[in-house]
């Protein structure tokens, strides 16, 4: 799996690098890097430009983090070898998805430390992630094991927690830092969050049984890899069929299980994604049309529609601005 840092793209609702101080971060890169030391990246899946807005709040050695997106997309990566995480959805008409699992409301999601994320965002969706050290005793909690993926449900005292905690969360991003609402917002939400924490610890949400993964699932994750080594080439809907040893219709069954989109689809976004990474970066950002040929792109009209329709600019325009910005800045 391909694992880069997600270049900022356009926000809604955050305010810079943090408010106030360093326990309240609204950084975009920050809320796709929930703890430190995770390795993820944003796929931006459309249909409009990417618009997100979210919050984290730092609390003793965790975080709390909601992230909310106007757009759909895929956070995936692999969490760090020091921490691990407790990931749910407030309710909502649609709720996340990791690996075509459904998370939210009293379900959620338990990544062990180094554990692989592969979590589908629909239109409108959003996520609340906990993240905390690796407990120095297990103490038979569902949230250890190196790898571990763990899907759990909620008992009634943990989700009312979560959503208390939300709340709190909701009011630090939208009122004014300095309002008596923020402030106590603040105060309540860190109240809230080591006793929290703490009874995730000791524990944990109880697992509930997982289906047997159907062939179409499988299927999808080996072509998954499959194109995160080939992406650079040609790559045909017949060459991710014998990749994943399924029929045409089976894997695109898959993907709409996974990801609400087909796998031709797939791959063309995730390129796209890969040109807009390397025009927001100096050391590869030479040309527009270098970058597309980089990525297997050859038809230079149809890549611009393509890229305008996902980002809503021109790739030039990127360019632009990213090469403006970079003269703007001081040299170190």
């Amino acid at each position: 799996m391909i694992v880069r840092s997600p270049a900022s793209d356009s926000t809604s609702g955050v305010a810079g690098t943090s408010r106030q101080n360093a326990l309240i971060d609204t950084d975009l890169g920050s809320l796709l890097q929930p703890f430190p030391g995770w390795q993820t990246e944003w796929i931006h899946l459309g249909p409009a430009p990417a618009s997100h807005h979210g919050v984290r709040v730092s609390f003793g050695s965790g975080t709390f983090t909601a992230l909310h997106t106007s757009s759909a997309g895929i956070l995936r990566g692999i969490t760090s070898g020091d921490s691990v995480a407790l990931l749910t959805s407030p309710p909502a008409a649609a709720y996340p998805r990791n690996c075509s699992n459904t998370i939210g409301g009293d379900r959620c999601l338990v990544l062990g430390p180094a554990a692989i994320l592969d979590l589908y965002l629909p239109q409108g969706g959003s996520v609340m992630i906990m993240a905390l050290p690796v407990p120095s005793t297990n103490g038979g909690s569902a949230m250890a094991g190196i790898g571990h993926t763990q899907y759990c449900e909620l008992d009634k005292a943990q989700s009312d927690a979560l959503s208390r905690s939300m709340d709190a969360l909701e009011e630090i991003r939208t009122e004014p830092i300095s309002s008596q609402t923020a402030r106590d917002a603040q105060r309540r939400l860190r109240e809230l969050l080591r006793p929290t924490a703490s009874m995730f610890r000791d524990a944990g949400p109880r697992p509930y049984p997982q289906r047997a993964r159907l062939q179409r699932h499988l299927a999808v994750i080996r072509a998954c890899e499959f194109v995160d080594s080939h992406l650079r080439a040609p790559i045909a809907l017949v060459d991710l069929c014998e990749a994943a040893g399924v029929s045409t219709r089976a894997l695109e069954y898959g993907f709409r299980d996974f990801y609400d989109l087909g796998p031709m689809a797939y791959v063309r976004n995730l390129r796209l994604c890969r040109v807009r990474h390397d025009l927001l970066d100096p050391t590869h950002a030479d040309s527009v049309s270098s970058a597309a040929r980089r990525w297997s792109f050859t038809h230079m009209g149809q890549f611009s529609h393509d890229y305008r329709a996902l980002f809503g600019e021109m790739p030039s325009k990127t360019l632009a601005a990213h090469q403006r910005a970079a003269k703007a800045s001081p040299v170190s």
